[in-house]
């Protein structure tokens, strides 16, 4: 049989053997193609892994209260005139996080305008993200004053934060201790570079920073919600941790 030629049914038919241009460009398809499969797989098997460790996750929160009802807003007692209530604060929320092992549950945090409801991880090490959103342990607590800094995912281990550039100014954002809501109303959203840390510095006034690589896909730059506590509002005594 001559060089390029090929069999259909039962019939020899001659043909050209590719040349260096069509063999490359077939080579390239097959390459892309390849890297197209490995990257779905890897994505795919990562959120896999990150609903699982989530599950885990939330499961630690049983036994911790209202916060992991269905609704723990159900559980909250009726806003006073005073719509920051740190009453006991020091004693409940601030010793809770502060006796948490690295890695435990440090709060619920649910977005309606992301459609977001997980569990916030305390320590922002490559493994707590594969858990989901995690406290940056360098920033403040959630409290009477000072920035606590949320980290997560946007593209990897269940995506966390894929809809964080859905958020605006005024979007409310709910994070939930064992013993309190701590609402927060979104005042900025905006890009920086990496190096720009200083986003997670202190405030006096109490604020809420939530970070991500940006665009998704890409660690070129870092999407920053900034948000500043509006309202503070106990669970109600036979919901909270401890009763």
């Amino acid at each position: 049989m001559n060089a390029g030629s090929e069999m259909t049914g039962d019939v020899f038919v001659a043909g050209r053997s590719p040349g260096p241009a069509a063999t490359i460009s077939r080579a390239l398809g097959n390459v892309f193609i390849g890297v197209a499969l490995g990257l779905g797989c890897y994505y795919g098997l990562t959120d896999l892994a990150g609903h699982l460790r989530q599950d885990v996750m939330r499961d630690s929160l049983e036994g911790l209260g209202a916060v992991a009802a269905a609704d723990p807003g159900d559980h909250l007692v009726e806003p006073t005139a005073d719509s920051l209530d740190f009453t006991g604060w020091a004693e409940e929320d601030e010793a809770y996080w502060l006796a948490l092992e690295d890695g435990g549950p440090f709060g619920r945090l649910i977005i309606e305008e992301m459609e977001l409801d997980t569990v916030v991880v305390k320590g922002q090490s490559r493994e707590n993200l594969k858990k989901g959103p995690a406290w940056v342990d360098y920033t403040d607590l959630p409290g009477p004053t000072g920035n606590c800094g949320i980290s997560g995912h946007r593209t990897t281990y269940a995506a966390p934060f894929r809809r964080l550039d859905d958020l605006e100014q005024g979007d409310t954002i709910d994070l939930y201790s064992p013993f309190r809501r701590y609402r927060y109303r979104v005042d900025d959203v905006f890009e920086v570079t990496p190096d720009k840390v200083e986003v997670m510095d202190s405030t006096e006034e109490p604020s809420l920073t939530l970070t991500a690589c940006h665009p998704p896909y890409s660690a070129r730059y870092r999407l920053v919600v900034r948000a500043t506590l509006a309202e503070v509002v106990r669970f109600e005594e036979s919901s909270s941790l401890g009763e």
